[in-house]
Parts: structure tokens; C-alpha cells; sequence
């Protein structure tokens, strides 16, 4: 606090006063200090191994491989998961690992058979429309598509002379509209597609032969098991051989995927059994161990949202900060000496800051290949003109101030001045804006991702599991977390920002003398 002059601290100990803003101060910076403890509190290596005898510690010896547990000659990585649930680790064995509350780390891509999934089959019966294809070509040529028999038995399609005609059109290669005609059974109905004439005339069209509508039922849905002895009673009406069939279809379910069971009953009407079992397919939602879901490769979404939060925090400080350093000592420079350095600086700065941000960092990672220190660098060399400005009028403002002219007659050094007697008396710019400045750098970083310029794939970012969501739009998982953590960090800086503000705000000091 040495640094900071006495009205400074005054307002910093009336920003203490303000409940909201003082309070996220602190939950903000306890969600920095858990994120900067990630690797401690979601790893997938052991913190401590135990083996005949041996202790070990993996995440500090880097030189252990496979064959060192297993006694074979094996040199890759250790598989720490295998080695835990092998016979070597057994409970009684004397060999034990410690683990990280989380075992997973932010590439750990999860296994499905790991996923604990529940052994119910959902059950659904429905009735079905019949439907069948016709393809017809040029020389009166058909061929059959399946389900024909039902709607013409062993007899060749006869074509109505109306469908016939709407045939020839199309043909002849002219304009058709979408066309359905009713056959003179009453039981289905003929149906073409609109055509568009195009350069040759179609060798083939296609007809859709599709029963009358009519009033559909659907029996209830039920979930079970094999071994249940409870069925709904539309599965006791079943037909023998196919309630036989049905049976072996839902024991086969606990184990794969089957195709529905598709049967037609006394009354002709045609019906189709659904055996559904979830399976694992990713992006998956969430389950025990994985509370947030998965993403689109298997990774634990409750990790990635950790370690991202580690990283957009520290890309946001590091890059406010080498900001604000840069931008304080050149704004500076042009405001104490003013003159020609102040007017070079200038111009030097417009011609600078005309240069296209986004163009700058496609090309540079093009060329260097995309990282978190290139990407910093980037915007660090072009986050800093802001806060210049700012800094230039303060130093501007402070240079002819009664302190500085005696700090010069007294025959103090340049820098002596601008540091200790300057500076401190110019920091409400960099205090106040500093949380602004801080979510706006997390909310570009987690835009970049988003589109694709930021960090590198494979890291460890809000921004990527938006993009992942756009893509799963039904893995409500992979927006709500991401999203959440975003909005809770905006929010919290902005509450900050707002307390430093009012703090620092000059009018609060002013008043009327009567």
C-alpha cells in the first residue's frame, strides 16, 4: 500500500464498505485460487502409489512406465485406471494409489463401458401406416420395393390410367406438381413428387403407394426387464409367435441394438414394437461420476469447465496486466514530456491501432501455429493503446501540479518523479478499469474459441464447448455449464468494476459551501 498515495487507500477502504461489490471480489478470487488448484482436484494420475513396498509418486516421477507394475517389458505410460483394477491392487494386496477427488484430467476421454447405464428396455407399440415404393421407367418397366404384396398380393402392380398420365408428364420432361391419387380399391393411395424439368427427360419415377389414413392407436409405454414378470396386457393380446418373438427381441436388448418387431394382427392392421435401451454415444449426458456430462470426444465436461476457468482467468490477468503496464509507461511518457514526444506518440499510436486485430492473429497463428503465449502476445501488443490515453491525460493533468513543480526544484530525477510522485496519484484509470478489462479479455478469449482463432484444439475452453453445442444442439449440457461460468465471471467483474467506480468517483468529494 506503500505505493499507493492516501486518498487512493481512503477510497479503496470506502470500496470495502460496498457489500455486493466487495463480496464478489472475494468470490471471484476464490474461483481463481480453486481453478489454480485444478490439477489437484481433478487428475487422472495418482497422487501417491503404494507397491510392494514402494512408494511412488506419478504426477513428480515422469520415468515410470507400465512394465514397472506389471513385470513385463512394456516402456509406455502407465495405465493407472487398468493397475487399479487389477488383481495387483486387490483389496488385501498392500498395494493402494490416492487419488484426486476427480480422476480424470481435461483430455481423458472416457471409456463407454465405464458409464454406469440403467438395464431397463423401453417398450413401445404403435400402429403403423403400410407404404411401399414403386420404381417405373420409360419402357413400362416397374421394379418392387418391399410391402408390395399387401397392396396387390401376388398380382402384378396395375397403374391407374390418371397415374399413368401424371407418369408420361414427367416423362416428357414437363412440369408436374406433387400428385396423389386414391386407387379404386379404397385401401391406398397412388403418390408422385412435384418434378422439375431439367436438361434430359428422367429415365425412371418413382411412386409411393401409402395406405388410407386412418384412426392410429399407440399402446402405453412401459420400461422393464427380462426377468419382469409384469406386462402390460396389450402384451399378453400378442399372437403366440410373435409374443415368442418379442420375448427373445427384449432379452436381446439388455445386450445390443435390435430392429423393431413389425407384425400385422387379425384385424389387418400392421404395428411395430420398439425395443430402446440407451447407449452410450457421445456428446452424453449427465450421469453418476460425470454430473455435467460429456462432450462430443468423451471428456468430462465438469473438468473441461474447471481447467478452462484456470486458463481464461490467468489469459485474462496476465493480459490486463502486461496491458496496463505497457499502456501506463507509454501514455506516461507522452504525458510528462508532452511536446513533440507527445505529438510523434500520438500519430504513431493512430497508425497502430488501424491495424486489423482479428487479420493479425489468423495470419501470425497460421505462421506460428496457434498457442496460449502467441495468442497472449497478440493481444497484449494490442490491448495496451486504451489504457494509454488515459494514462497521457492523468500525467498531463499531474505534471504542472504544485507537488510536481516542487519535486523538480527540488532537482529529483525524472524517473524518481513519474514513479513515486506521478503515478500514484494517477492509478484510479488502471483500478477502475482493471475488472472491466479483465472480463472483457475472458469474454474475447471464450469468443475466439468459439470461432475457432483461440487456443489450440484439445485445450481446455468455455469458448469450445459453445461451438461443440451449436453442432449437439440437443446436449443441453454443453451450453448451460459453459454459458453459466461465463455469465458468473462477467457478473462478478462487472459488480467489482461498479464498486470502484462509485469508490473512486470524484463527485462523492465534492460539495456546496453555503
Amino acid at each position: 500500500m506503500a505505493l499507493l498515495a492516501p486518498a487512493t487507500r481512503e477510497k479503496l477502504a470506502r470500496f470495502r464498505q460496498m457489500k455486493r461489490a466487495y463480496g464478489s471480489f472475494w468470490l471471484l478470487l476464490l474461483l481463481l485460487l480453486t481453478s489454480l488448484c485444478s490439477e489437484w482436484i481433478a487428475n487422472d494420475t495418482p497422487w501417491v502409489l503404494r507397491f510392494n513396498g514402494h512408494t511412488y509418486f506419478p504426477r513428480w516421477n515422469q520415468e515410470l512406465t507400465q512394465g514397472d507394475f506389471t513385470g513385463q517389458d512394456t516402456q509406455t505410460r502407465p495405465n493407472y485406471y487398468e493397475l487399479d483394477h487389477s488383481e495387483a491392487f486387490a483389496p488385501g494386496s498392500g498395494n493402494w494409489m490416492l487419488w484426486a477427488p476427480i480422476r480424470f484430467s481435461p483430455d481423458t476421454a472416457v471409456p463407454p463401458e465405464w458409464i454406469e447405464l440403467s438395464d431397463e428396455v423401453l417398450v413401445q407399440r404403435r400402429q403403423e401406416t403400410r407404404v411401399a415404393t414403386l420404381q417405373m421407367n420409360s419402357r413400362g418397366g416397374m421394379r418392387e420395393g418391399p410391402g408390395m404384396p399387401w397392396f396387390f398380393g401376388e398380382d402384378d402392380p396395375t397403374v391407374p390410367e390418371d397415374v399413368q398420365q401424371a407418369i408420361d408428364l414427367r416423362f416428357k420432361n414437363e412440369p408436374a406438381p406433387m400428385q396423389t391419387f386414391a386407387d379404386a380399391s379404397g385401401r391406398f393411395q397412388w403418390s408422385l413428387p412435384a418434378f422439375t424439368p431439367a436438361r434430359r427427360a428422367p429415365r425412371s419415377v418413382r411412386i409411393t403407394l401409402r395406405e388410407n389414413p386412418k384412426e392410429r392407436s399407440e399402446s402405453p409405454v412401459f420400461r422393464t426387464q427380462p426377468e419382469d414378470a409384469k406386462r402390460p396386457e396389450w402384451w399378453g393380446g400378442l399372437p403366440p409367435d410373435i409374443q415368442e418373438e418379442a420375448n427373445a427381441k427384449l432379452e436381446e436388448a439388455q445386450r445390443v441394438p435390435v430392429e423393431p418387431l413389425v407384425y400385422t394382427d387379425a384385424n389387418d392392421d400392421f404395428w411395430r414394437i420398439d425395443f430402446i435401451r440407451e447407449t452410450v454415444q457421445y456428446p452424453f449426458r449427465p450421469v453418476k461420476d460425470h454430473p455435467m456430462g460429456l462432450d462430443d470426444s468423451g471428456r468430462d465436461v465438469l473438468v473441461i469447465v474447471l481447467y478452462a476457468t484456470r486458463i481464461s482467468l490467468l489469459f485474462g490477468l496476465i493480459l490486463v496486466v502486461s496491458s496496463m503496464v505497457l499502456g501506463s509507461f507509454l501514455g506516461g511518457l507522452q504525458g510528462y514530456f508532452g511536446g513533440a514526444v507527445d505529438m510523434v506518440g500520438q500519430r504513431v499510436i493512430e497508425i497502430y491501432s488501424s491495424i486489423p486485430f482479428l487479420y493479425a492473429m489468423i495470419y501470425l497463428g497460421s505462421v506460428f501455429g496457434r498457442s496460449f503465449g502467441l495468442l497472449l502476445f497478440i493481444y497484449a501488443i494490442f490491448n495496451w493503446i486504451g489504457i494509454s490515453y488515459y494514462m497521457r491525460a492523468e500525467f498531463l493533468k499531474l505534471r504542472k501540479q504544485p507537488f510536481t513543480e516542487a519535486a523538480l526544484s527540488l532537482g529529483l530525477p525524472t524517473g524518481r518523479i513519474m514513479w513515486k510522485h506521478i503515478l500514484p496519484n494517477a492509478l484510479v484509470p488502471i483500478i477502475t478499469f482493471f475488472p472491466f478489462s479483465l472480463v472483457g479479455a475472458v469474454g474475447s478469449l471464450s469468443a475466439l474459441d468459439y470461432l475457432g482463432f483461440g487456443l489450440p484444439p484439445g485445450t481446455p475452453s468455455w469458448g469450445n464447448l459453445l461451438s461443440q453445442a451449436q453442432t449437439h444442439r440437443e446436449a443441453w449440457w454443453l451450453i448451460l455449464y459453459p454459458a453459466l461460468m461465463l455469465f458468473v465471471v462477467i457478473l462478478l467483474g462487472v459488480f467489482i468494476g461498479e464498486g470502484l467506480r462509485a469508490a473512486f468517483d470524484p463527485k462523492r468529494e465534492a460539495h456546496w459551501e453555503a
